[in-house]
């Protein structure tokens, strides 16, 4: 190359025979750096008329794939799952129905508990008007029918079936598709155990289908019968839960427009003076019954005697203290003390019957049956009912030394007064010991009686609206006083002029101190028009 010409370009042969310098070795050195391209997009492929005609022929062959397989018959297998698919939902379909049923069992006996416990509550039943009970009784009656048709639809619902479908013959059906019987217990057990196992070897899909298909069918008239049963069941239930509820209903408007009469009663009578003027009474709990019936005053021991439903008489001094308990057989009621002899004479409501009892050898004498019907000169509206209270009154001109007076409690609500030879043997006592009765018909549970001889008065308790009667001589009610108390079931007055009252429901003895006093100094008035004012005499 001259000296002046331009520098040429250095060529691939240069590069190669240039000498190689080293690099100095304190210059760092840098490896090189991959330099970052941008990606490149891929062309498409071409599509070609051909290759759109392949891909429209494959969506067709799928389509029609698919739309044959839609319409093609099961085989075997499919059949079998299929038909043991619904053999497992009509076997669900039977235990929900049972347990549907056991439900409405449940809420049924809810229902009945709820009216046994209303029932349970004599208040109820108290509080009813006369008028009114025939029709709650025939309401009670067809609620217990309907009841019992509940209970048959459950077991309709319940109970064990079997229904057998008609099967063709196998000449008809060929016997592949007959079901030979090798899942039915029944037609399991047709066979012996070598046999069944044969049948289970030679056996064919097609004859096992055919014997799903029949369970299946037996189980859908199971399901048929069980569930036409259970709607019965619920429509049943329905009905006797609106009867149940209205029953409750009614019963407790009675109740408490009962006591609402009641409490507007005591507030008038208070207001025109004739009201109760009795004392606050004291209590003694624990008299030797656990639920006191009936007292009566023991003049020569001194004490009181208590008697009670649980079939105990119990001796307790002034004080309320117990000093002496005995059972006594009977559902007891009340107890009078026959003034001549000194004896004690025990009503018992259940067996009717007048029980001589000595106080001081404390031990029974003897028994007399009484003739309700006889004795009231009618029959009894409820054969439940009976004598609830006693009471004697002196007088030596009548036979046995005097009269006892009973009260009936309801159905009908009468006093009866009767006077017997006090000496005669046990026996029944009917209609030719009745002196006179007396219709209390205004009233209900008369539950207690005495004689007053201060007053010259009988007293009845008619413990559904907490009063105490006053009556002369003749029977008529002279007037009315509020009584305390919950469930006032017996009545007595010792000489203190105190009166004594056995709360049955309280579980105690009441003392009104100056009971008597008060009812001395009670204005008289009249009494309800119409209200146990009735005298019947026997014959």
């Amino acid at each position: 190359m001259a000296a002046g010409d331009p520098p040429r370009p250095m060529t691939r042969k240069d590069e190669a025979d240039a000498p190689v310098v080293p690099a100095p070795s304190n210059v760092p050195t840098t490896p090189p750096q991959p330099v970052a391209r941008a990606p490149q997009p891929r062309p498409a492929p071409a599509v070609t008329p051909t290759d759109g005609k392949k891909a429209t022929g494959k969506l067709k062959k799928k389509q029609k794939k698919l739309l044959k397989d839609a319409h093609r018959p099961l085989d075997s297998w499919e059949r079998y799952r299929a038909l043991t698919d619904i053999l497992d939902e009509a076997i669900d379909l039977v235990d929900l129905a049972d347990h549907k049923a056991r439900f409405a069992l449940v809420i049924m006996g809810a229902l009945n508990a709820l009216m046994f416990i209303m029932a349970s509550q004599t208040d109820v039943f108290d509080a009813i008007p006369v008028s009114w009970r025939p029709v709650m009784t025939a309401v009670v009656i067809i609620y217990a029918l309907i009841a019992v048709y509940f209970v048959i639809q459950a077991i309709e619902s319940l109970r064990p079936r079997k229904a057998q479908p008609q099967v063709r013959y196998a000449s008809e059906t060929g016997l592949e598709d007959f079901p030979v019987g090798l899942r039915f217990y029944e037609d399991i057990l047709s066979r012996d155990l070598e046999a069944y196992r044969r049948a289970w070897r030679e056996l064919r899909i097609g004859q096992l289908n055919a014997e799903l298909a029949v369970q299946a069918h037996a189980l859908a008239q199971i399901n048929k019968a069980k569930y036409g049963a259970l709607r019965r069941l619920y429509l049943i239930l329905q009905v006797l839960t609106v009867m149940a509820v209205l029953l409750m209903c009614i019963g407790s408007y009675f109740v408490l427009s009962g006591k609402a009469r009641r409490l507007d009663a005591k507030a008038a009578q208070q207001a025109q003076g004739s009201g109760s003027q009795l004392a606050e009474p004291q209590r003694f709990a624990r008299v030797g019954v656990s639920e006191p019936s009936g007292v009566a005053y023991h003049a020569p021991t001194g004490h009181l005697f208590v008697v009670g439903d649980d079939g105990k008489l119990s001796e307790v001094d002034m004080n309320g203290k117990v000093v002496h308990s005995q059972s006594l057989p009977g559902n007891l009621e009340d107890v009078a003390v026959h003034t001549p002899s000194g004896d004690l004479v025990v009503l018992s409501e259940l067996s009717s019957e007048l029980i001589v009892y000595d106080p001081v050898a404390r031990q029974e004498r003897r028994r007399w049956r009484l003739d309700t019907d006889a004795v009231l000169g009618r029959s009894r509206g409820d054969r439940k009912e009976g004598f609830e209270g006693l009471a004697f009154r002196p007088d030596p001109s009548a036979p046995g030394g005097g009269t006892f007076y009973l009260t009936h409690q309801r159905k009908p609500s009468m006093v009866v007064a009767v006077a017997f030879d006090y000496d005669r043997p046990a026996g029944t006592l009917g209609a030719d010991v009745v002196k006179a009765r007396f219709d209390l018909d205004g009233y209900e549970d008369l539950t207690a009686v005495t004689w007053v001889p201060e007053l010259d008065r009988l007293l009845v308790i008619a413990d559904s609206a907490d009063l105490l009667l006053v009556l002369r001589s003749d029977g008529s009610v002279e007037r009315e006083v509020a009584l305390p108390g919950k469930q006032q079931e017996g009545l007595a007055v010792d000489p203190q002029g105190n009166l004594w009252l056995a709360d049955d429901k309280d579980k105690s003895l009441l003392k009104i101190e100056r009971g008597l006093d008060a009812l001395r100094s009670a204005r008289s008035a009249p009494s309800e028009q119409g209200r146990g004012t009735g005298l019947r005499v026997p014959g």
